[in-house]
């Protein structure tokens, strides 16, 4: 069931995004809570700092992207870890508002440039093995991170069962000291002499910003992500006020995704590993798109088939994770010129970054017109997507698409 990557020689990698991802599950969901509780700031700052720390450090893939040829991925990488590391250690003794601001600030800035070097590191990790092995190490290290975060929201749960502010200062620091922890074992990964080695094998003219195709690559990305997005920022406010149902089957419904996500994404890859990437792709935005109409048409169900719509829709929009998630990234890695992955990696970073920011604001617009409209508008999304990437595909090079 489980097609790995070779994996010897990166043990250590392996082991650091899980660590990273078991500390980010568990301070991640008590964040908010942490300044508004801990740090005593008032919900509306609390939450107009969080996103305006975000929304700066949307310049960091662009920087990242100069820079990561000369210093390589795994080196920013560590960087990444230790700038998470230090901001939110610094959360634990901030008390006014400016303190809190630069320690988000920092942890912000650490969190980007973290995703916008990790897929590089991965991608030059998989050219120790055969060229098959992207696709798989792609869905390893997914599920790797999955698992992580899940284990992490799970203890993040039983934090919650202490009273008083020690949950949220423990949530905090564990994930300072997860950050450190990942950043020592990312020294140890015996693939650091490989990492922009791809890069350094053909040197080119490099491009400050992507050439026009692989921007119209990163804008398809984006709409994918959107319906990768569109689940977690919409289903607990779908369930309760678009159908009434009752808030405790959220939890559930969203630990099916995640755990599907953990276990899933190897043997999808192996499911359709005579597909080429493009098409696996193209079939994974036609599921969102009917996964978008039927979860939609819930709202017309009777009261008593509303909860097992729910998780037959959950079950619905995982495949078409599964089967987007590695294919994705793989394709992006091998269309991007040669001697220029990292940068490229870098940019298509933006994405996620577009997509995490425009899903929770469509959701609520939408929503509030009719409570199946956000779906609606995904199953559209979903079609413009493949529509790009069957556009986009003609232009990007053959050979990234390959199975």
């Amino acid at each position: 069931m489980f097609d790995l990557p070779e994996l010897r020689r990166h043990i250590p990698l392996a082991v650091a995004l899980g660590v990273d991802s078991i500390g980010t599950g568990i301070s991640g969901p008590l964040l908010l809570l942490f300044l508004t509780r801990v740090a005593d700031i008032p919900l509306q700052q609390a939450g107009l700092t969080l996103s305006a720390t975000f929304a700066v450090a949307l310049v960091v893939p662009a920087l990242v992207g100069q820079i990561v040829p000369r210093l390589g991925g795994r080196n920013i990488l560590i960087a990444a870890q230790v700038l998470q590391a230090v901001g939110l250690g610094g959360l634990l003794i901030a008390r006014d508002l400016p303190a809190v601001a630069a320690c988000t600030l920092v942890a912000a800035i650490g969190q980007r440039a973290f995703w916008s070097s990790v897929f590089s590191v991965i991608a030059d990790a998989s050219d120790s093995g055969p060229a098959e092995d992207k696709d798989r190490w792609f869905a390893f290290t997914n599920m790797v991170q999955a698992t992580g975060y899940a284990l992490g929201a799970l203890t993040a749960g039983a934090l919650l069962l202490i009273p008083g502010d020690l949950p949220y200062l423990l949530a905090i620091g564990t994930n300072a000291v997860c950050f450190v922890v990942s950043a020592v074992l990312l020294l140890g990964d015996r693939s650091a002499r490989r990492t922009g080695a791809a890069d350094a094998a053909a040197p080119v003219r490099a491009h400050r910003i992507p050439t026009l195709p692989y921007l119209g690559l990163i804008g398809v990305g984006a709409l994918f992500a959107f319906c990768s997005t569109i689940l977690g920022s919409g289903l607990g406010v779908y369930v309760v006020d678009g159908l009434a149902a009752p808030a405790a089957v959220v939890g559930p419904l969203l630990a099916i995704n995640t755990i599907l996500n953990a276990l899933g994404q190897a043997f999808a890859v192996r499911l359709t590993r005579r597909r080429s990437r493009v098409t696996v792709m193209v079939i994974a935005g036609i599921i969102w798109s009917v996964w978008g109409v039927c979860t939609a048409a819930l709202g017309l169900a009777p009261a008593s088939l509303i909860i097992p719509g729910l998780a037959l829709s959950v079950l619905v929009y995982s495949v078409a994770e599964l089967l987007h998630g590695p294919r994705s990234l793989a394709y992006a890695a091998d269309a991007a010129p040669p001697g220029q992955r990292s940068t490229y990696l870098s940019w298509f970073q933006y994405s996620f970054a577009l997509a995490n920011i425009a899903a929770p604001g469509v959701f609520a617009a939408t929503f509030g017109v009719d409570p199946g409209l956000p779906w609606i508008v995904t199953s559209v999304v979903a079609l413009v997507a493949c529509l790009g990437l069957v556009l986009v595909a003609r232009v990007l090079p053959r050979e990234a698409a390959r199975p």
